[in-house]
């Protein structure tokens, strides 16, 4: 009997130990939202768990967790979305680990992995030196009224800890200020991004602390997939979970590509894990991460792939010998930060970092708000670019909606990173070669307010849509502009209305004093979807959608993209459009983009190898003395013309057919698909004006006269070139200030205005267009291409091609206009 007694005593002992252990109630915290405005709750509870024997979570995956956890279930409001954060920022004396649950730990047994969310350290706590804090947070759904959140020690630790909770209403994600600044060249910044979804098709590896694949910002970013654009690619530390669990690989991969807060909304990341939680790596294990990414690349047939690298080493010349033999070598593009530096014995030099200091990484430092370098980034002449890095908001690991902002040359980094997969999208064939400068050259340059010397390049990240619109081939040598405008019209999109559309897009270019070859409609169409905000159509009016080509030599394109750039969002668009007065300019469809020889298409007009850069010193000065001998060149040719064509002496061979024949030889003649030119009129046998009628002063600067049938326009080509119009054997050079319409009486080839007329030789007969000056390559109205002009009343130039950019002082070309004002 005592015997069974004792038995009796002893169950019921240990029923009471296990089962108040196992079945231990959970703590509740009120945080009921009002659902009126923007209320919000918070709340700190004290906890100590040096004597606390509770066991609510033993397991989570393959991590094991002690008896000393406590639980509390937090009350929500069911009708309102709410985020919800708890953390032990505040105060914790040991490591802490938080599970989140979305069912109570004592009724289930076995937790599933979609109801749990672990984290066991934030480094973004204040004060945490010394032990691990964590922060778990969660956005809750409709009806979801209960949720579970364990306090327990990382390895078996115990201690004392504030734990603090948090709910209040789900707002809409805002974006940081450094996506804001990279789609606009200056200040001020708009509030916003122009930036709609780009990267698709782009393989990014992140080579960092891993990522939160679950993270809202990494889901897909249309209908037609489902799931996370994130993936875990491979761990190159002992830690075996891919999982992060700092933060940091989570936050620059958001910025490359989260669907809100990233460069490239529909890029795909791949984790590359490299770094312990905390933060710290081996070199050997960057190496082998480095072999993995390009086996990987070449077995998945990742074509579209790039490689951002946040993590850095002091200069390593095995790692920059590894990054280029198996990375750039390999045409895959790489982006690393510049790096970092906080103590006043560190070494600020962008160079003694790697792998940023190799030729052929694209090395990116910090910004700040204030146009200036960022006090802790690394600078120097191993730098390329700047692009902002203080005060970035980013996703962050310990939540699937959770953000946090954070400084560093990483998060600059990620944003080049962001554009080199929006290029490479449209671009798949680009390679490291050729990314890099192209990134570099679209850049805003000069906007920086830098300290750090001339070797530091003022160079800030620029970045922008490319509509998904067709586009045509130019000749090699060339680029095509296109942009487009919605158009308001009582006319459709008639032939009669395109040419007519064509003639404003040319004058607007004309007086912009913009260089050009080409400029036409090259689409017109109905819209359907009128841009929002536009006024009710009449019944008499059409909504137009206009897509406009300008062709232009790539040593003028930047000229000419800026400033059309720059008049496509202007405020008074309108009015610097000359758009006829039964047009409307309704709205700006699609901002300038360029397409090159290759098919290549680019947001700004790149320099790229083999292509003449206009913005560096040395091009500069090349460009001012090559000009200087151009000019001098110049002035001795027409000084031995005028000394050999003298009134007296001269031999009119103008129409002979050996002069035909040379000039439809110089022609160059192709098929490039171009539509022909206008018929262009010449007349022989005219009297010449006398000389002496109103001398120029010497100005170097003349307008260009361009004539259909008598009349005409004229206007400024710039400097050392000069214009001309057709009076049967003479050529009327008019002087820069004289501005104006004229006309020409056919009987006595009168050209009203101040004029200078001299007697060209027949290597100068230029005819309706403009004198070409090949060495500083300036364009007249609509010019298209050479022309072989004869002394017959009605031929047509049938030259099908655009004059190569060669430079030619020996003689001028003959030019004739696509079509005229």
């Amino acid at each position: 009997m005592k015997k069974q007694l004792w038995c009796v005593c002893l169950a019921f002992a240990l029923l009471w130990v296990f089962g108040d252990a196992q079945n231990a109630s959970c703590q509740t915290v009120d945080l009921t939202l009002s659902g009126v405005g923007n209320d919000e709750i918070s709340k700190d509870i004290e906890v100590d768990t040096v004597n606390n024997v509770n066991k609510f979570v033993e397991k989570v995956g393959s991590l094991d967790f002690a008896v000393g956890q406590e639980c509390f279930q937090l009350k929500l409001n069911a009708s309102v979305v709410a985020d919800v954060v708890v953390s032990t920022c505040k105060r914790s004396s040991f490591d802490t680990t938080l599970i989140l649950l979305k069912e109570a730990p004592t009724e289930t047994q076995e937790q599933l992995p979609d109801d749990i969310f672990l984290n066991r350290f934030d480094p973004t706590c204040e004060g945490s030196e010394g032990t691990m804090r964590s922060t778990v947070e969660y956005r809750t759904v409709e009806n979801e009224e209960f949720l579970y959140v364990v306090v327990t020690g990382w390895e078996g630790a115990r201690g004392a800890a504030t734990v603090s909770f948090n709910v209040k209403k789900a707002e809409p994600l805002q974006i940081s200020w450094g996506l804001d600044r990279i789609d606009q060249r200056n200040l001020p910044r708009d509030n916003m991004s122009s930036l709609s979804r780009g990267g698709d098709g782009v393989f990014v590896y992140v080579v960092d602390s891993g990522v939160n694949p679950t993270h809202s910002e990494f889901l897909a970013t249309d209908s037609t997939t489902s799931g996370s654009r994130a993936s875990e690619g491979k761990s190159f530390v002992a830690e075996s979970d891919l999982s992060d669990c700092t933060g940091h690989g989570t936050h620059v991969a958001a910025l490359i590509a989260g669907r809100t807060l990233g460069v490239a909304q529909g890029a795909s990341i791949i984790a590359v894990k490299v770094l312990r939680c905390d933060n710290r790596g081996e070199k050997t294990a960057l190496l082998a991460a480095i072999d993995w990414i390009l086996e990987d690349i070449k077995e998945a047939r990742k074509g579209a792939a790039l490689v951002v690298m946040p993590v850095l080493s002091e200069f390593s010349e095995a790692l920059n010998a590894k990054v280029n033999e198996t990375l750039i070598q390999n045409d895959v593009p790489v982006v690393a930060a510049a790096g970092n530096f906080s103590e006043p014995d560190e070494s600020s030099d962008s160079c003694l970092s790697s792998p940023g200091s190799l030729a052929g990484v694209i090395s990116v430092s910090a910004s700040n708000t204030l146009e200036r370098r960022a006090v802790f980034s690394k600078y120097g002449s191993c730098t390329d670019i700047y692009a902002p890095g203080v005060g970035i908001l980013s996703a962050f690991h310990t939540g699937d909606y959770a953000t946090r902002v954070i400084d560093g040359t990483s998060q600059a980094s990620s944003f080049v990173a962001g554009a080199v997969a929006r290029l490479l999208s449209t671009n798949p064939r680009m390679n490291a070669t050729n990314i890099r400068p192209a990134i570099l050259s679209m850049s805003t340059k000069g906007v920086l307010d830098l300290d750090t010397g001339s070797s530091d390049p003022n160079r800030l990240l620029y970045v922008r849509d490319i509509p998904n619109f067709p586009v045509e081939r130019p000749p090699e040598g060339w680029y095509h502009i296109y942009f487009g405008f919605q158009l308001r019209s009582p006319r459709n999109c008639s032939v009669d209305f395109n040419a007519e559309l064509g003639s404003t897009l040319r004058r607007w270019l004309i007086d912009q004093e913009m260089p050009f070859s080409r400029a036409r409609v090259f689409s017109c169409a109905p819209s359907f979807n009128p841009q929002p905000g536009t006024s009710e159509l009449r019944q008499d009016e059409f909504m137009l959608d206009v897509q406009f080509e300008v062709g232009v030599v790539d040593k003028l394109s930047s000229v000419t993209f800026e400033k059309i750039s720059d008049t496509m969002e202007s405020e008074d668009l309108q009015e610097k459009m000359s758009v006829e007065s039964d047009v409307v300019v309704e709205v700006v469809t699609a901002l300038p983009w360029v397409v090159d020889a290759r098919l290549l298409q680019f947001w700004a007009a790149p320099v790229l190898p083999g292509t003449t850069s206009t913005t560096s010193v040395g091009s500069i000065v090349g460009i001012v003395l090559a000009s200087m001998t151009a000019f001098i060149a110049l002035l001795l040719l027409l000084l031995l013309v005028f000394r050999w064509t003298k009134p007296a002496e001269r031999e009119d061979t103008i129409g002979k057919s050996d002069k035909e024949q040379l000039l439809l030889e110089e022609s160059g003649q192709s098929d490039s698909g171009f539509p022909p030119p206008m018929e262009m009129f010449h007349r022989s046998g005219g009297d010449p004006r006398p000389a002496s009628e109103n001398l120029n002063d010497g100005n170097t600067e003349f307008d260009v006269v361009s004539l259909e049938g008598g009349e005409g326009m004229f206007h400024n080509v710039g400097a050392n070139v000069f214009g001309a119009a057709d009076l049967g054997d003479s050529f009327a050079s008019i002087p820069l200030s004289n501005r104006s319409e004229i006309s020409e009486n056919s009987d006595t080839g009168v050209i009203d205005g101040p004029l200078r007329t001299d007697s060209f030789g027949e290597e100068a007969l230029l005819l309706g267009g403009g004198l070409f000056n090949r060495e500083s390559f300036v364009d007249t109205e609509g010019i298209a291409e050479p022309a072989a002009i004869t002394s017959d009343s009605a031929k047509k130039a049938s030259s099908d091609n655009y004059p190569e950019p060669s430079i030619r002082m020996d003689s001028f070309e003959v030019f004739l206009d696509n079509e005229f004002v």
